[in-house]
């Protein structure tokens, strides 16, 4: 079970700047961030393929959670998709918590494809990033499939920057 860091505060203080009435975390890890979206939205839902990450979250949440991979488990629509998906470059994946391929983009590109048609009309996604990671080879499936990405908030740390970046299906004004 991923321990909530830096990336996982910064993302908390993002969800606090979106309301609604559904939200979705995919990967729960601790379930942090699934007591933030408690606090905005009328029903909260999230997934995690570690059935004792979702035993922890059980005792702390009250969301809908599922024992699946990314967001496959769910139907309906969301006004808000969150996740800190694993975002460390490895050719030889390690740690499922941190890895998320040969370019660190792997599993959040992985994620968006499972969330995408969950996304409601107006709905936003928010994911970590960082600077570690090839975020050219984010981009390419973010602009192929016609997705609108802006920056939300971003932290210097010694080594890296981390960045959640909202996406969604409309250009906002």
């Amino acid at each position: 079970m991923y321990v909530p860091s830096d990336d996982t505060f910064l993302l908390a203080d993002c969800i606090l700047q979106y309301r609604g009435k559904w939200a979705l975390e995919i990967g729960v890890g601790s379930g942090m961030l699934l007591q933030v979206l408690e606090k905005n939205f009328q029903n909260v839902a999230g997934s995690d393929i570690s059935i004792q990450a979702l035993q922890h979250c059980k005792s702390r949440s009250s969301a809908m959670l599922a024992c699946c991979d990314a967001a496959s488990a769910f139907a309906g629509k969301f006004d808000l998709i969150v996740s800190n998906p694993p975002y460390l470059p490895d050719d030889k994946v390690k740690d499922l918590t941190v890895h998320g391929g040969t370019a660190g983009i792997e599993t959040t590109v992985h994620f968006i494809m499972s969330a995408l048609p969950l996304l409601a009309r107006d709905g936003k996604m928010l994911l970590v990033v960082s600077s570690l990671a090839d975020a050219t080879e984010l981009d390419k499936p973010i602009a192929k499939m016609k997705i609108y990405k802006k920056v939300v908030k971003e932290k210097r740390l010694f080594y890296e920057t981390l960045s959640v970046i909202e996406l969604s299906l409309f250009q906002q004004l």
